[in-house]
């Protein structure tokens, strides 16, 4: 049992008022293909540096731009540790 870690970057940007991709690369300056993955929240990882760059932008914490989204299962079993 486990579950998975998925990024929040455009619930996050949209909350700040940036409504699409264009924005947040001016805001970072990130590459503009970077920032549609971002935008998009197409990533399959992302690395501290990004992480700090997006909550600067944002201004915002880690855990604002990171859920976990638990199987169905997660934390059922008896005496199962979370």
């Amino acid at each position: 049992m486990g579950g998975m870690i998925t990024v929040a970057i455009r619930e996050m940007a949209e909350k700040r008022g940036i409504t699409t991709a264009y924005q947040l690369q001016r805001l970072t300056g990130a590459p503009p293909s970077m920032a549609a993955k971002w935008y998009r929240n197409e990533m399959k990882s992302i690395g501290i540096e990004t992480l700090n760059l997006l909550c600067n932008a944002l201004n915002c914490k880690p855990n604002d731009l990171l859920r976990f989204e638990p199987d169905s299962g997660w934390g059922s079993r008896k005496g199962s540790k979370r």
